[in-house]
């Protein structure tokens, strides 16, 4: 039986083979522009790390070590004859691709060539084990010093590189000093090999499901790396006849693939750095069968005759706790407030910059609650499309993910509040609530319809290019602002981009928590929500969560005039000159109506725990006789009124009026002197003698 390795490779083999032809067909126009492509970003990035002050290097560096993984995938195309038709033109520019990397071409030619490893395959293991990232690295040792198993191309290849390293190094060192060695070329160099290590894991475990797997990276890191990702699992597929697909070609070539089989899965980034390799995955379930198998040897039978209920499994069991983490979010959500102490510590205090970042905190709140919450999820009104743009692109610079995956949660959220498939379910927890339910992978998605959303063109956009749109608008625009205007870039950075949105995400994130914690079921309280001034302070007008979730298509969340909702307030302003209509209200008689029943239900509350008198159901009756044996013989002091027994003698000596007045009434109907012929009571003396019936009178006949 073929593995299911073998079986897959095989399977996408015979999809390539049916790819047009003119795909497998080599265009020297395309090869010279990629070519040039590669060279200029990293030049770029070489730029940003000369030109970028000290705190922004991370981004320079990551740049340009992502950019040289393009340099990689042309040099490697080179060497397996995939690049320009010309095969010396191949070896040519694949040597000088690959001397910066320090790689000799020969090496990935010859491992091309061969169809089966002669020797065990070290850097295969290494890339499926916990240590991938270290797998490029000892690739790199490998190609260039295991030298038993050079052949004589390998050691001309690899001569170039010790004579290209003998001369770069000690030049650039002399040139720039060691500072800028490391700089410009080594910190880059390790940030290449990090992705390369990705590469390399990527490529080894691709094929452990049953179909074909395709590794999915950001837009703009496929540009950067030339789109290797999908590389590194076409180009391991030898066809039948015509050699394999260009390099420039691998992304055309991909979307048909897509396109006309379904078997095609991704992978993302975040779990192909967290997938376990199948030896770990075995030992995981060899673990779990041999302890639920010693468990169950005496009870096999018992077992077989009793009917289990069951139970839902996750999709998560049996694998490491790493695995479910996300871990991109994860560290974002953790590491941007210590970037933002970091610069608060670290800045001197400029107010335009502050300033600045209280206005980027604001202008992306309000892009939440009025353009991703009323606008976009719950179509509380509608905008022109300037309108639709601006509240889009406010809400982008928040990094709350785009608007058709924020309202994919959001009316999930409603739909299911304070269930199981509530993504941010407060009954899971406060801080589950607030932003645990962001950290970890869930075992499916939402259920929820997004269709009108995905059908927008614009959001359509936002959505595929949410990332780089993020960046650039709450990032690089706050720092573009206050570096180019006030000289205050790293203020820019740490306090205007990051700052400012750290503290911005804590108050949204309040309206999935705080305001199902704190405040008053103002209208109902079948459910969590709850309104509060105070929450709506914090939360850009959203702390009236109680009306919100009750009424959920109103345009308003604060439905009086005096309460805080800056985003109700500028959806009316617009709709003063056109840009907002169609505002949705529901009736104020529904708001009345709810608070009236509430207003009900906090009474009878108040009420069952008072002492309202034993109720009339529960009371014994008395005729005439029984009732003047128990005043006269039993000489208890009873009085009759509205046909209800009372035992007054608790009352007697605390009576207003003195005790004469009661006195003549016992075993007597008082009813006409204490509803009025005499004095007509209060109600409060009412109450209390509601606190002494004991019976019911029932006169004989």
């Amino acid at each position: 039986m073929s593995s299911p390795m073998v079986s897959v490779q095989e399977a996408l083999k015979d999809m390539v083979s049916s790819l047009p032809k003119d795909l497998f067909e080599k265009n020297t126009t395309k090869a010279t522009r990629r070519l040039l492509i590669s060279i200029g970003l990293v030049s770029l990035g070489a730029m940003m790390v000369y030109w970028m002050p000290w705190y922004l290097l991370p981004l320079g560096w990551f740049f340009m070590g992502t950019a040289c993984c393009g340099l990689f995938s042309i040099g490697y195309a080179c060497g397996r004859n995939l690049y320009f038709q010309n095969r010396i033109i191949n070896n040519i520019v694949g040597t000088i691709c690959m001397l910066p990397l320090m790689y000799p071409l020969e090496y990935f030619k010859e491992k091309s060539c061969s169809t089966k490893e002669q020797v065990r395959d070290y850097v295969v293991e290494l890339a499926s084990s916990r240590f991938w990232w270290l797998s490029s690295p000892f690739q790199w040792v490998n190609s260039n010093f295991n030298l038993r198993n050079f052949s004589g191309r390998m050691i001309i290849s690899a001569s170039f590189i010790y004579l290209f390293v003998a001369i770069f190094l000690p030049l650039m060192t002399y040139g720039l000093g060691l500072w800028g060695l490391f700089k410009f070329y080594l910190i880059p160099l390790f940030v290449y090999h990090l992705w390369m290590s990705t590469f390399l894991k990527a490529s080894c475990l691709q094929f452990d499901s049953d179909k074909p797997t395709f590794l999915q990276l950001p837009k703009l890191m496929e540009y950067l790396t030339l789109d290797f990702n999908i590389g590194v699992t076409l180009s391991r597929i030898q066809t039948a006849s015509n050699g394999i697909i260009p390099a420039y070609k691998w992304k055309d070539a991909y979307n048909l693939l897509k396109k006309e089989y379904k078997g095609i899965s991704e992978q993302s980034f975040s779990s192909l750095i967290t997938k376990v390799s199948p030896a770990v995955t075995k030992q995981i379930q060899s673990l779990t069968t041999s302890g639920s198998e010693s468990t169950t040897t005496e009870t096999d039978e018992s077992v077989e005759q009793t009917e289990q209920p069951e139970t839902k499994k996750s999709k998560f069991d049996g694998k490491p706790w790493y695995e479910r983490i996300y871990w991109v979010t994860t560290l974002f959500l953790f590491g941007t407030p210590l970037l933002s102490l970091y610069g608060i510590l670290t800045t001197p205090f400029n107010a335009k910059t502050y300033i600045t970042a209280f206005l980027a905190y604001y202008i992306a709140g309000i892009g939440i609650t009025a353009g991703y919450h009323r606008l976009f999820s719950h179509r509380s009104y509608e905008a022109s499309w300037p309108v639709r743009l601006v509240l889009m692109l406010m809400g982008t610079s928040t990094f709350e993910m785009s608007v058709i995956n924020w309202c994919l949660d959001h009316r999930a959220h409603h739909r299911f509040t304070d269930t199981d498939k509530d993504p941010y379910n407060i009954k899971k927890g406060f801080w589950h609530a607030h932003m645990g339910w962001m950290l970890f992978k869930r075992d499916e998605e939402p259920d929820a319809d997004v269709s009108d959303l995905m059908a927008d063109p614009i959001l359509a956009f936002q959505h595929k290019y949410y990332a780089p749109m993020a960046l650039t608008l709450g990032f690089g625009v706050p720092t573009l602002i206050c570096g180019y205007f006030w000289g205050d870039w790293k203020g820019g950075f740490f306090i205007a981009g990051i700052a400012s949105k750290v503290l911005m995400m804590q108050c949204t994130f309040c309206i999935n928590s705080l305001a199902h914690y704190l405040g008053e079921a103002t209208f109902t309280d079948q459910r969590t929500p709850r309104d509060s001034p105070i929450t709506s302070l914090v939360t850009f007008g959203e702390g009236y969560h109680n009306f919100h979730h009750e009424f959920p298509y109103d345009y308003r969340n604060g439905v009086h005039m005096s309460a805080y909702d800056p985003g109700k307030w500028l959806i009316y302003f617009l709709s003063l000159f056109g840009a907002t209509y169609n505002l949705k209200r529901f009736p104020d008689e529904l708001f009345s109506k709810g608070k009236i029943q509430m207003a009900e239900k906090k009474i009878q509350k108040e009420k069952e725990a008072l002492f309202w008198g034993t109720p009339l159901t529960m009371l014994p009756t008395y005729d005439t006789e029984e009732f003047k044996a128990k005043t006269s013989k039993e000489n208890q002091k009873w009085l009759i009124i509205n046909n209800i027994v009372y035992d007054i003698a608790p009352f007697i000596h605390k009576h207003p009026g003195g005790d004469r007045f009661i006195l003549d009434y016992i075993g007597k109907d008082a009813t006409k002197a204490f509803n009025g012929i005499v004095y007509n009571h209060s109600v409060a003396a009412r109450n209390i003698l509601d606190t002494l019936r004991v019976g019911i009178y029932k006169p004989n006949k």
